[in-house]
């Protein structure tokens, strides 16, 4: 590989290039394309976001996710890293089949970057309301009146209780320009009561 079609690093620059490899204009097979890091389709900066692709970077660190497939003797295997449309940042490599299962992490990564102490954020405790919440300006403005000055303008997560086990987080769109991420439910009395007696036996 040359220095001039060396693959770059950051999420904007993956991105261009990926599209660069899939249109023909690099001397590796479009057919590759997706061997290489791009935008996760339908997350920020993404060729199919409902959100566009902005010319210009955000003014402020913004996560998204990165993937790629790589081939093994069977079959491929799915890689996920948080990526921040701002900066170079990338997170370390999760692999997994997606759906809650290695881009949970990565998600959860580049949160860490853009929005460092977003698990101390209040949550939504029935999905059901995520939308509602959001669309009642006086729920709205209770729950974000504990977000740190300007997060919420700079898109910070509204963070759900999961309904289950590797939840997937979902991504911004039209509806809620933000990730909704799925955090776990707090055990109840119940449970802690019933770990107690377990631990008798």
């Amino acid at each position: 590989m040359t220095a001039t079609d060396a693959e770059p690093t950051g999420a904007r620059a993956r991105q261009t290039y990926y599209w660069r490899v899939r249109n023909a204009r690099t001397r590796h097979r479009p057919e590759s394309s997706a061997h290489r890091w791009h935008i996760q389709p339908g997350h920020p900066g993404g060729a199919y976001s409902d959100l566009g692709h902005e010319l210009e970077p955000p003014a402020h660190h913004a996560p998204t996710l990165l993937s790629r497939s790589r081939p093994k003797p069977r079959g491929h295997e799915q890689q996920f890293r948080g990526g921040c449309l701002t900066c170079a940042w990338e997170g370390p490599v999760y692999p997994g089949s997606g759906h809650g299962d290695g881009d949970n992490s990565a998600i959860e990564d580049a949160h860490d970057h853009a929005f460092p102490g977003w698990r101390e954020l209040p949550p939504i405790t029935r999905a059901r309301d995520r939308r509602q919440t959001q669309r009642n300006l006086t729920r709205w403005t209770q729950l974000t009146s504990q977000y740190p000055l300007g997060w919420v303008d700079q898109g910070a997560p509204i963070l759900v209780w999961s309904r289950h086990r590797r939840e997937p987080h979902l991504p911004p769109h039209r509806g809620s320009p933000r990730y909704e991420l799925r955090v776990d439910r707090p055990p109840t009395h119940r449970d802690k009561r019933a770990t107690d007696q377990d631990s008798l036996f």
